[in-house]
């Protein structure tokens, strides 16, 4: 019987070693694909850091003669944008 009992821990030990290492390479493979899809956005998403972008947008609101008339939204970098006019 206690035989048995090691043998069937033998077992367990070796499934559980074969796990291990499955779930290394699975590791080892999901690191790979989140560096791919990180050079993937770097290609799609050329935006060099700290410059602001050179597109404007005419605001659809009207052509006012203000110096704000083109300013549609501010984007914050948290990702956060606020669409309404601030007073001051």
């Amino acid at each position: 019987m206690l035989e048995r009992v090691l043998q069937n821990q033998e077992k367990s030990d070796t499934s559980m070693r074969n796990m291990t290492e499955l779930v290394g390479s699975h590791t080892v493979s999901i690191q790979k694909l989140e560096m791919q899809m990180r050079d993937l956005l770097r290609e799609q998403n050329p935006k060099q850091k700290g410059t602001l972008p050179s597109d404007t947008i005419a605001n659809p609101k009207g052509s006012g003669s203000g110096p704000t008339s083109h300013i549609m939204a501010i984007t914050l970098g948290v990702g956060r944008y606020y669409k309404e006019r601030v007073n001051k």
